[in-house]
């Protein structure tokens, strides 16, 4: 079977200022919204689910978080826009005729494609992807760090993690759905995901915390959903399948045919969707939710203190968190918005042969400390547990290094979460 590529007609492109949904008929439809990192996220990962909102006639709106840019230019990026438009068409069983215009929502200008007669909108804010970025120019970044200034392809307006939060949750309480579709909130960086989803469905996740209309929220496992049994229908898997196919032509660098993508990782996508639990309960690794502070860090590198907790281990210098000279006294702390139940913390020192702490002192929150040391000098994991304990930050201090250490650090800390008290 071979599919050919979908027309995608522009009918108008304006700018607006959003206050309420400004589709037509859409008023009395439920609404459902979807949030994913880039273009075909959705057809991968979320799908089924989608075109289902579709055929039960639901007011379908999906964010696309990232340009999906992978550093290949304008002409990439708004191929793959073309692409979604195309698919959303075909799964309203509509011509594909679509109005195109910018909304300022709190400012920032996003790009809004609604697709004519139909209740179904997309929403691109055009932030940059991982692949494409500097080391401090990434979504995980944006989550990590609060000094991140991270600015949009195309209209160059820089983004904040609070501005991004207020903007997704201006987008839930003008659309108002009432299931909230994303991806991966419940696992943490570093298990095989892109760091896009993650980041992309931590943000999701703190915006629905702050939408007070009734809903439901669901996330979806990105690429470790391939590990999983796969669990849709031989029907399922083919319409799947032949939905991402109305993508493909428009994105030159992901498989062209049902043969090609039955045999490769698109294929085990589109046999699977998984949910995946609320971001709770025992055995996660919550480091990546609180706010990383530390005494200094490489600035010039992109060695800060965020990156001891995006989930990169090895010899990726761009995953390290390296101080500014300092030796004994260096010190990192983590505060979460809530107060986590921990019962293990997991350190990784800088795997180089000239940096090494032999020292080092957990301080919680609660009054208690740990002497931790020495870390191994290769970076593989120091594992320290200790009898659960409920707090709201940690400060790890160096209090001994290595003679010829020189700027000390770590490769990775994690927090993993324990369970309730007995009762």
């Amino acid at each position: 079977m071979r599919w050919t590529r979908a027309v995608v007609s522009v009918v108008a492109l304006v700018t607006t200022t959003m206050a309420t949904p400004a589709t037509a008929g859409t008023e009395a439809c439920e609404a459902a919204m979807t949030v994913v990192a880039h273009e075909d996220d959705d057809l991968l990962f979320v799908n089924p689910e989608i075109s289902e909102d579709i055929l039960a006639g639901r007011c379908v709106t999906t964010v696309y978080i990232t340009s999906g840019d992978a550093a290949r230019g304008k002409a990439y990026w708004r191929g793959r826009e073309l692409g979604e438009m195309a698919v959303y068409a075909r799964m309203a069983a509509r011509p594909a005729r679509w109005i195109e215009d910018t909304q300022t929502i709190r400012g920032y200008d996003v790009h809004r494609a609604t697709l004519a007669d139909a209740p179904v909108r997309l929403l691109f804010l055009r932030l940059p992807d991982r692949v494409g970025g500097w080391p401090d120019q990434t979504l995980q970044m944006l989550w990590l760090d609060p000094a991140a200034r991270v600015r949009t392809l195309g209209s160059e307006q820089a983004y904040t993690r609070s501005s991004l939060l207020g903007v997704l949750v201006a987008m839930l309480d003008a659309y108002r759905p009432r299931v909230i579709r994303t991806l991966d909130f419940h696992n943490a960086y570093g298990d095989g995901d892109h760091d896009d989803h993650h980041t992309t469905a931590y943000f999701t996740w703190a915006a629905q915390q702050r939408y007070h209309v009734p809903h439901r929220t669901i996330g979806h496992l990105g690429y470790p959903v391939a590990r999983r049994p796969a669990n849709l229908t031989a029907a399922q898997y083919d319409l799947k399948l032949h939905y991402f196919l109305t993508y493909a032509p428009h994105d030159p660098v992901v498989c062209q045919s049902m043969d090609w993508c039955g045999r490769g990782n698109y294929g085990a996508y589109a046999r699977r969707d998984v949910a995946v639990p609320a971001p709770a309960g025992p055995g996660r690794n919550v480091a990546a939710q609180a706010r990383v502070t530390a005494s200094s860090g490489n600035g010039a590198t992109v060695q800060v203190p965020a990156k001891a907790v995006d989930g990169r281990l090895g010899a990726d210098l761009i995953g390290e968190w390296a101080t500014a000279g300092e030796r004994e006294g260096a010190w990192l702390r983590l505060v979460w918005p809530a107060p986590q139940r921990i019962g293990a913390v997991v350190l990784h020192d800088r795997p180089n042969p000239s940096d090494r702490i032999t020292g080092g002192l957990l301080r919680f929150s609660d009054g208690s400390t740990i002497p931790v040391g020495p870390l191994p000098d290769d970076g593989k994991p120091l594992i320290v547990r200790f009898a659960p304990k409920t707090v709201t930050s940690l400060r790890f201090v160096v209090t001994k290094v290595s003679a010829g250490t020189r700027n000390t650090g770590l490769a990775e800390i994690r927090t993993i979460t324990a369970g309730p008290p007995a009762t």
